[in-house]
């Protein structure tokens, strides 16, 4: 049996938050012992006192503690972060570890220099992270209601929308832009203690393309995609949801694709189980739509059009983790957390997109998403 070790800022490792529930800009150490699972944290000054108030770890070290110790055994060196690593280990007599496969490699290499040998995880570093608690599904559910507000501001905010006679939204008197829904969805993000994180305002044809984040005037009588996915600050947990509107009068053929992807998504839900194929549900999808007249593949002009990204992916302390589904197969287990959104994209027309987040259970999926689906925003 081996010890496990992390080396990375919290705040952009999933791993080491998870481990540690502590959040931190800057690396730190996270070890766990390998027969009696005890764990510590070692850190700098300036983050010790509050790591001893928050962080969820057997014991806790000051890497100054450790530096002088060293200067005890070698008074003459100046050691550098992996011989200083290399000694605490080796005081803890460890010097065979696991390692996530985003270890720094040459923070690895040295550590091999002073002969501790590291294996990276194959798989998940924690394999159990996919499983939520209670708790963090409650975490999830807090993001996603922050998500929903800031969501409803960005609708709100096309709904109050002018139609000008060229067509375009214009909101007290001036272009309504991409950039002034995002900004109003943003704050609110904000006021509420998230950070948003490139959320999506894509109307028209910009919508076609997926993960365009939406720049320039809005357009009237045409679809706006509106993703919304940010972190909160105090838990680290990620909401995610999209909403796709028209403000005016939606075209038959958005009409026609816009139900079609909210019969798909209520076909996911329908699959959803603990035990279920993750294809299967991608697959029953993807059928939908094509049966519904919404064909996927290469266009005359080479881009892609149809249904062209997988209906799902796990989401928790990262926005994007396991489990997926998709054409990749992997199987759905009871605890899970996954977003459902299954979208359309045509160059000559934009894209509709839905998205909804629900967790696993034995005998089918409850949805952690409440706020509405509709399209059009009517005077």
């Amino acid at each position: 049996m081996k010890a496990r070790l992390i080396y990375a800022a919290s705040e952009s490792s999933a791993d080491l938050y998870y481990a540690t529930r502590f959040f931190a800009p800057d690396p730190f150490l996270f070890l766990q012992e390998p027969e009696n699972g005890k764990t510590h944290l070692v850190t700098t000054s300036l983050e010790i006192d509050r790591a001893r108030a928050t962080a969820q770890v057997d014991q806790i070290h000051d890497w100054a503690e450790w530096r002088r110790q060293f200067k005890d055994y070698f008074p003459h060196q100046v050691p550098d972060d992996a011989t200083l690593i290399g000694f605490f280990l080796k005081q803890a007599n460890i010097v065979h570890l696991d390692v996530p496969s985003s270890f720094p490699l040459g923070l690895a290499d040295n550590l091999r220099e002073l002969g501790i040998q590291l294996d990276p995880a194959p798989e998940a570093f924690w394999p159990g992270r996919v499983f939520k608690t209670a708790d963090e599904v409650a975490h999830i559910e807090a993001a996603l209601e922050i998500t929903a507000r800031a969501m409803n501001c960005g609708i709100e905010m096309i709904r109050q929308a002018g139609i000008d006679d060229n067509n375009m939204l214009t909101f007290h008197g001036v272009p309504l832009t991409s950039e002034m829904v995002r900004g109003e969805i943003n704050a609110q993000l904000v006021r509420q203690g998230a950070m948003p994180s490139h959320t999506i305002v894509s109307g028209g044809l910009q919508g076609a393309d997926p993960h365009e984040s939406g720049h320039g005037p809005l357009p009237a009588h045409a679809p706006i995609i509106l993703d919304v996915f940010p972190r909160v600050d105090h838990t680290g947990y990620w909401g995610d949801m999209t909403r796709t509107v028209v403000r005016g009068q939606a075209p038959e053929l958005v009409i026609r694709a816009w139900m079609a992807v909210r019969e798909a998504q209520e076909i996911a839900f329908s699959l959803i189980r603990d035990g279920v194929s993750g294809k299967l549900v991608h697959d029953a999808v993807a059928r939908h739509l094509t049966d519904s007249g919404f064909v996927t593949g290469p266009l005359a002009d080479g881009r892609q059009g149809g249904f062209f990204h997988g209906t799902g992916h796990g989401l928790g302390l990262e926005i994007h983790e396991s489990p997926r589904i998709s054409p990749k197969d992997q199987t759905l287990k009871t605890g899970h957390v996954v977003t459902v959104e299954p979208g359309l994209y045509y160059p000559a027309w934009g894209g509709v997109r839905i998205e909804d987040v629900v967790v696993v259970e034995a005998d089918g999926c409850r949805n952690l998403t409440t706020n509405p689906k509709f399209l059009e925003l009517l005077d």
